[in-house]
């Protein structure tokens, strides 16, 4: 059965943050107050429509604004699909890139309402689109993420998960009070004594601070996982810099956008793995791209997000569960908005820490029309 591209609608969409999440980037940008995300939807001649969206984050390298996503995709990106056939993915993501200019953001958006839409078409989930989990259970394993927080609420934090199955963590540091992130380490290791604690420093430290801090935290933990993005994202020379001097394995995010960054920060020895999240390699198809050349130079894969709503989520744990990169725990399911703008009965609830992805058709998810109206923006 065959579609063509008939309508592009984006649904601009203001959702309050249900609960902090602090990290260094936020915290020296003045935190996120509200989920101000873009919801993308691709209609078709067969009478399937396809969903995505998108997670602009502005104070991110290469970020936009919400408005401007909107924009980008009105005046380029649709004049670039619409009319064309739908099962076409790949020409039409490179179409798209031509009228771009690395916003990798927007198309992320799109392709993953391409992908729902096919999806959708052939009656097949997302996963068996990518190509996987061949004769595997589509399964993702999780960690639980702690935002910048005092010791004391870190402590709780981390002892709730563990009730709930959890024993990987990945903490956020990269502030000012070194001492502070040390008693935050130390608490996780003794509420959970099998923990497997990683850091994540959002670009936080200099080379330098990073080099003193990362050992320090590493005998904390009592052996750290690894370390996430301890320099700002276009130091690769700090990069390899910690990665030869800490001690911990490197995990490259703000970094790493594209193939081509994988390749150079590989051939630099910059770092041991690379984070993918679907909106900065701008969507399922170029993520697939990521990871086959982190695989073809020895780089482990970790996928992350963008702090996505539920289409974005259910996106995100439809790579992880398709890709045999993806070898490490991972942070997919944004547990403060996860459910956000779906419908109750598609809600994703993970069990313990992992979580098995549906088989329905495309990304798995409905938007909740209500729930769409009550925070639509336009």
């Amino acid at each position: 059965m065959s579609a063509t591209i008939t309508n592009v609608e984006t649904i601009p969409v203001s959702v309050p943050t249900e609960e902090s999440y602090e990290t260094s980037l936020s915290v020296a940008t003045g935190g996120q107050g509200a989920h101000d995300h873009v919801l993308v939807r691709v209609e078709t001649d067969a009478g399937v429509t396809g969903v995505g969206e998108v997670a602009p984050h502005s104070p991110w390298p290469h970020g936009l604004t919400q408005s401007a996503v909107v924009d980008l995709i009105a005046d380029r990106i649709t004049p670039a699909i619409d009319g064309k056939p739908l099962h076409r993915i790949p020409r039409l993501v490179e179409n798209v890139e031509q009228v771009l200019s690395g916003e990798s953001f927007p198309l992320c958006g799109i392709d993953m309402a391409l992908h729902d839409a096919l999806g959708k078409l052939r009656d097949q989930p997302v996963y068996e689109l990518l190509g996987g989990p061949a004769g595997k259970e589509p399964m993702v394993d999780l960690h639980s993420s702690i935002g910048i927080r005092p010791p004391e609420e870190v402590r709780e934090i981390a002892a709730r998960a563990a009730e709930e199955g959890f024993n990987a963590f990945k903490l956020k540091v990269g502030g000012p009070d070194l001492a502070a992130e040390r008693a935050a380490v130390e608490a996780i290791a003794e509420a959970v004594p099998d923990a497997r604690i990683r850091i994540d420093a959002n670009q936080g430290w200099t080379a330098a601070e990073a080099v003193n801090a990362v050992p320090e935290l590493d005998e904390a933990a009592g052996g750290l996982v690894l370390v996430e993005q301890p320099v700002p994202y276009d130091d690769t020379a700090g990069l390899r810099r910690v990665r030869e001097a800490a001690g911990v394995p490197v995990l490259a995010d703000e970094a790493c956008f594209s193939p081509q960054d994988v390749a150079s920060l590989a051939k630099q020895g910059a770092c041991d793995l690379i984070n993918i999240k679907l909106a900065k390699t701008g969507g399922l198809s170029r993520a697939q791209d990521v990871a086959t050349v982190a695989n073809a130079h020895g780089l482990a894969c970790f996928m992350g997000s963008m702090l996505e709503l539920g289409v974005g989520t259910a996106a995100n744990a439809q790579f992880a569960a398709a890709s045999p990169a993806v070898s490490y725990p991972s942070g997919v399911l944004n547990v403060h908005a996860a459910s956000t703008l779906i419908e109750e009965t598609e809600r994703w609830t993970p069990d313990g820490d992992r979580f098995i992805v549906p088989d329905s058709p495309g990304l798995g998810v409905t938007l909740d029309s209500d729930a769409v109206e009550r925070y639509r923006v336009d």
